[in-house]
């Protein structure tokens, strides 16, 4: 009897631990694919977001680069603008302390008659004014503002640069008037007289 039960037990041990290692075989085996396929998703998805991170620094770099041209050129602009802006004031100043001078050289000159729509006083807003084109009071083209000389916050006279390279005059406000509804700056002077104007030196 003892030799039996011995072989009995005996022989029931390698059959399971025969049943164990075919139960455990596929998980074990399993195992180490489902591994590297975590790993390989995991790489993925962090290869992802680092291209996404690259490609959002490489945006954020040139969105930088665009916004600090625009603010060179708008300093560069703002700059050029001031000096502009101090010469007009330097040559207004200069019109001003002779323009007596001027009007006593350009009392000769012959005045037309104004238009019908161009019998108003210049008042506008000087915004209107620069830039505008000048007409004679015959409708002929002379040239456009460019600068305004102003006493007390009103326009004194105003610098015209004349068409064909003539060169520039200053014009006294009671020699011109606005046509609003054209956006045009109209003169009574004479075309040959403000060729003329344009030589003088006081």
């Amino acid at each position: 009897m003892m030799f039996i039960k011995t072989f009995a037990l005996s022989s029931a041990f390698p059959v399971s631990f025969a049943l164990f290692l075919l139960a455990a075989g596929p998980a074990a085996a399993s195992e180490p694919d489902s591994t590297l396929a975590e790993k390989a998703q995991t790489q993925q998805l962090n290869q992802t977001v680092t291209d996404v991170n690259a490609v959002a620094d490489a945006q954020s770099v040139e969105k930088n680069a665009v916004y600090k041209a625009q603010q060179d050129r708008y300093q560069e602009q703002l700059r050029l603008y001031r000096a502009g802006q101090q010469n007009y004031q330097e040559r207004a100043a200069t019109y001003l302390a002779a323009r007596e001078r001027y009007i006593t050289g350009h009392a000769a000159f012959h005045r037309a008659a104004w238009p019908v729509s161009s019998n108003q006083r210049l008042i506008v807003d000087t915004n209107d004014l620069l830039g505008a084109n000048v007409h004679t009071a015959d409708g002929r083209s002379v040239g456009h503002v460019v600068e305004l000389a102003l006493v007390s916050g009103q326009v004194s006279a105003m610098r015209v640069t004349l068409d064909y390279d003539r060169g520039d005059v200053w014009i006294e406000s009671h020699d011109v008037r606005f046509n609003a509804d054209k956006k045009v700056v109209i003169t009574d002077l004479e075309r040959r007289d403000l060729f003329v104007m344009a030589h003088e030196t006081f």
